[in-house]
């Protein structure tokens, strides 16, 4: 299941690009040496990555102790059903969450604080701006935590993050090197997210249906010392 992290991340930058490509190209980067440009550029975009990963630990604990109740099959099944959904109905996940009250709060704190660090010019800070963008709400980095959530371990739930981060970085650190983002081309290319979304969905089910998880009291023993065969 990790292969598809980076290519969700490859394929999911078209989505990123809408949210984040405006602001990436409005970073107070120093444009006087291509070098410095690629510097900060990938500083910023690694922040990004630091963060997925960092959600995708907080999502795979989470998973671990899903697994540990036993409703690992349960749960990567009914991510899959959700993202079909969204996927023939054109739900935008984002919007959908927008609309409550505790993420309405923590959005406008990650606005806030995005204000704040984009008036300062320096590596740092570029690390920094990186890492909060990576807090902005996403429908592509959430159908990827959906992922890291359904992979039931802390470590593959980090991995799962870190390779979706790096699936990105192309997309991104393009659009940010060459200094322009055409926005016509990416409403086209969006219309391809729908595609993506019912793929990723049909391969949560495919490995929920394909778990095989014990059915006695035993899973924690079952979990972590398998039978042996000699």
């Amino acid at each position: 299941m990790l292969w598809s992290a980076f290519t969700l991340g490859l394929f999911g930058s078209l989505h990123c690009l809408g949210m984040c490509g405006p602001i990436a190209l409005a970073l107070p980067l120093t444009k006087k040496e291509r070098l410095s440009v690629f510097y900060q550029s990938f500083l910023y975009n690694i922040g990004r990555v630091f963060c997925y990963t960092l959600l995708g630990f907080i999502l795979g604990m989470l998973g671990w102790g899903v697994a540990i109740a036993g409703y690992q099959k349960s749960l990567s099944i009914a991510l899959g059903i959700l993202l079909i959904l969204s996927a023939f109905f054109s739900i935008s996940i984002e919007n959908k969450l927008l609309r409550f009250g505790p993420f309405q709060k923590a959005y406008s704190k990650v606005k806030s604080k995005l204000s704040s660090l984009i008036r300062k010019n320096s590596y740092s800070n570029t690390f920094k701006l990186g890492f909060v963008n990576g807090l902005l709400p996403c429908g592509m980095v959430y159908v990827a935590l959906a992922g890291a959530l359904a992979s039931g371990s802390t470590g593959q739930g980090a991995f799962y993050m870190t390779l979706f981060g790096l699936g990105t970085l192309p997309m991104m650190m393009g659009v940010m090197l060459i200094g322009n983002f055409n926005k016509n081309i990416f409403l086209k290319l969006r219309k391809w997210i729908p595609l993506i979304l019912l793929a990723f969905g049909i391969m949560l089910i495919r490995r929920g249906l394909a778990l095989e998880v014990p059915l006695d009291m035993k899973f924690w023993e079952a979990n972590n010392f398998p039978v042996m065969c000699h």
